[in-house]
């Protein structure tokens, strides 16, 4: 497990909520990460159920680490670096740069996305990921996509 800076941990500043949310993840340590979600935190991806079945809407700290977990057991996270962190209030955006190796097919997905995150009490009650729908759900119509019934 990777340790963040104690600032990053209890920093009340929603940008660095919102980076170090996004550095435990690009780590893989779903644990800090969870640490950043509210109780009833949201996570929603643009993406069609249809063909990814970790997309749509997840309510739920533990829900969205069960995600989490499933995400890692189907990608290698070989870059996850947010840019332009742009912050209003309590809305953070970020732009992040990817680059997932789709571990059945070993073929690489690359590309950016947009992060949206609500931050209430100092943590995330609510986080929105938009990625390019036609060329992430065409690349798992070629290559496969996670199982809805897999466990994590």
């Amino acid at each position: 497990m990777k340790v963040l800076e104690e600032r990053d941990l209890h920093s009340k500043v929603p940008a660095d909520i919102a980076r170090a949310f996004a550095k435990a993840w690009a780590d893989g340590d779903v644990a800090t990460a969870k640490a950043f979600l509210a109780e009833d935190a949201v996570y929603e991806c643009n993406l069609s159920g249809d063909v990814l079945p970790v997309s749509g809407k997840t309510v739920g700290r533990n829900e969205i680490e069960i995600l989490m977990r499933r995400l890692q057991k189907e990608f290698e996270y070989l870059l996850y670096r947010p840019l332009n962190v742009v912050s209003d209030g309590d809305d953070v955006r970020l732009q992040v740069e990817f680059m997932y190796r789709h571990r059945a097919s070993g073929e690489t997905l690359t590309g950016r996305s947009r992060l949206v995150v609500h931050i209430a009490g100092g943590l995330i009650l609510r986080a929105d990921a938009y990625y390019d729908r036609a060329m992430v759900e065409t690349f798992f119509r070629l290559f496969g996509s996670p199982q809805k019934d897999e466990a994590p």
